[in-house]
């Protein structure tokens, strides 16, 4: 029978996969793997399939919202999709376009121009990023202020950093690179790589007049060729990064990561997703010709963990990133304009017209404790190693050894800054090094323990332990200031009074609490109506966007709770598909788990598709129980 094989692969299919991995045409009930047809990732709100010889006939259903008719479908043959999208209930104001992912999978036409659609539907909010003179930002300015916001620079000058001419053109790149270099060459429909691809071929590409698809190449490392030799970083650049400063230096003739120089070359309406530079580097990014437009998500606790659940989530195609978090900057740079990205801003990148852009990552001293945080969030992503920065461990150790060195001899060359970034990376390294003891962790994890750390380095123990008491002697010395701030949060105390004795027997002791609003940094006083006792309660300042956070979270929990017990008494429909991302995903990962579709209106937000369960009464009702911030920090603490 048709329905027993793939009608592409011709393979048998069983009848677990043929629910699971498989499409069955709603016309001519012929079966297709699901990666046969290269659909990696299907919407959850389609109700039929349609095979490429059906789908002309019995396409998708046409009467689209003026919204949704922003998403086309293309003439070409391909797997389709109907059903009407449910109505979705969206805190948001922004507008949002309806993506057509089933037009969007490799191999597929798919409405190319869907990214600049979608960015274009949208609102932003206006960057408050400083601009500065070349001069004005040395490596005395970033010890003192450290690097925390990308900074712009609109000219050249005062950079101390050479870069080609303007008019530079693609195919003078590959003859100055090799031509038979092969680069990855990324679909930007589909976000995935094109394989088979060198500098003479993509040069061709980027001259036609007639470009079949958009393409885009963001990972060409040019260190070491002719065209490297016309290239000088900027200075502030080559003050910060551990490569050109931590590095042995007799080891970068052979062996060290190459990740200085890159040649991004894309053509018009390509467009790069929300994603943050491996391993916490930061970037220095020059434009030669054309422009690039960022947006750009600040890395915040409450964001970073939004990143976090959004790049692990089989839903993240479906996701604009930008829609979940309350500010997301646009910035816009032209030709001759030089921008560096401090670690972990969160950030996608469009480019409105042909372009040519220098760039180039560095790891370096004023953001170790990001650094650290990024490269754990790649570990418990799984990012897989071809997309991490290359000696990441044996470079914090070349660090952790120099800044040894620094605070013996010359401590006073130290910055605050650094000072507190090297606390953390003595920390995690000496937590690194309990591997080391045959009884802590694997054979696996223990020899790559022992790889990561330089054969320079004959105690790492000593080392990391020398490193801490030094870091901690001299962040003594250093006076401390109370720095002023308008920020308000919770003051919350606890005290748990015993149930007075009765002839009843003994309840639960029960909490009394009292919460109010306190100005950030005021000092602690006790009320004459309370008698406290340290192991009885507590009193602490509590974040308002962090708390509105940790309830979001409690509130999906609950959500996939009642989700996933509904669904185990619900038979699994025909026709869906289950799978993970296509990008930096491991098996064995633990992987958050939207239970939601695509809100019909466009890219699909977590909060919106869980209020999406309930109708409009009921959000509205339990937006008013849920009351104010006071009343949920109460709710919370009565529930612990």
């Amino acid at each position: 029978m048709a329905g027993d094989r793939c009608s592409v692969c011709e393979h048998n299919v069983s009848d677990a996969a043929k629910s699971a991995q498989c499409l069955t045409c709603h016309h001519c009930n012929r079966t297709f793997h699901t990666s046969c047809l290269q659909l990696h990732q299907l919407p959850k709100t389609h109700d039929s399939f349609y095979c490429q010889d059906c789908s002309a006939q019995h396409g998708p259903i046409t009467n689209k919202s003026p919204t949704q008719a922003l998403s086309t479908t293309s003439k070409t043959a391909k797997p389709s999709f109907s059903g009407a999208d449910k109505q979705i209930i969206r805190k948001s104001d922004r507008q949002h376009t309806k993506l057509n992912y089933a037009d969007m999978n490799e191999g597929l036409m798919g409405d190319e121009k869907i990214w600049e659609k979608i960015i274009n539907s949208k609102q932003f909010a206006v960057d408050p990023f400083k601009r500065y003179d070349g001069d004005q930002v040395t490596i005395e300015f970033i010890r003192q202020n450290g690097l925390n916001e990308p900074i712009v620079f609109p000219h050249q000058a005062g950079l101390d950093m050479m870069m080609p001419d303007s008019n530079i053109t693609v195919r003078d790149i590959a003859n100055l690179v090799g031509l038979d270099t092969p680069v990855d060459v990324i679909d930007v429909a589909t976000q995935a790589e094109q394989p088979g691809w060198n500098m003479a071929k993509w040069a061709d590409y980027f001259h036609s007049e007639d470009r079949d698809r958009i393409r885009n190449v963001i990972s060409l490392e040019i260190s070491g060729t002719k065209f490297a030799e016309r290239i000088r970083r900027p200075k502030l650049v080559r003050d910060m990064d551990w490569i050109d400063n931590v590095w042995p230096a007799d080891l970068k003739v052979n062996e060290y990561p190459k990740v200085q120089l890159y040649c991004l070359m894309g053509t018009k309406n390509s467009y790069t997703d929300f994603h943050i530079d491996f391993g916490g580097t930061s970037v220095f990014y020059h434009i030669i010709s054309g422009s690039k437009v960022f947006y750009f998500i600040p890395p915040t606790p409450t964001n970073v963990r939004k990143y976090e659940k959004w790049s692990s989530s089989p839903d993240q195609p479906t996701i604009f990133l930008g829609d979940e978090v309350k500010e997301c900057y646009k910035v816009h740079i032209t030709a001759g304009h030089t921008m560096i990205i401090p670690s972990g801003w969160i950030h996608s990148v469009f480019t409105p017209e042909d372009s040519i852009v220098i760039g180039g990552n560095f790891l370096q001293g004023y953001a170790m404790e990001q650094q650290l945080d990024i490269y754990e969030l790649e570990d418990r992503t799984g990012v897989p190693q071809k997309f991490r920065f290359p000696y990441f461990l044996r470079m914090n150790w070349y660090a952790a050894e120099k800044y040894g060195k620094l605070l013996q001899d010359h401590p006073e060359q130290v910055s605050t800054v650094e000072l507190k970034g090297l606390k953390r990376l003595a920390d995690y390294l000496l937590s690194e090094t309990e591997y080391l003891d045959s009884k802590m962790g694997t054979t696996d994890k223990r020899r790559q323990v022992r790889q990561d750390i330089p054969s320079t380095i004959s105690d790492p123990v000593g080392l990391v332990k020398q490193l801490s008491n030094n870091v901690e002697a001299a962040l003594a010395n250093i006076p401390t200031v109370a720095t002023p701030t308008t920020k308000r949060g919770l003051k919350v105390k606890l005290k748990v009074q015993p149930t007075p004795s009765t002839k009843e027997p003994a309840k639960q002791p029960r909490l009394k609490l009292k919460v109010k609003q306190v100005p950030a940094g005021r000092p602690k006083k006790e009320d004459d109506d309370f008698v406290y006792d340290d192991s009885q309660y507590f009193d602490e300042e509590i974040d308002e966007d962090v708390l509105a956070a940790e309830d979001d979270d409690d509130e999906y929990v609950q959500a996939e709770g009642q989700r996933k017990a509904v669904a185990a008494k619900r038979p699994k429909p025909v026709g869906t598909a289950s799978g993970t991302p296509t990008k930096r995903k491991h098996s064995d990962k633990k992987t958050y788990h939207d239970d939601s579709s695509d809100d019909g209106l466009g890219t699909g937000t977590v909060k919106a598709k869980r209020v999406s369960q309930k109708n409009a009464g009921e959000a509205a009702a339990e937006k008013k129980n849920k009351g104010s911030v006071k009343q949920r920090l109460l709710n919370r603490i009565k529930k612990k």
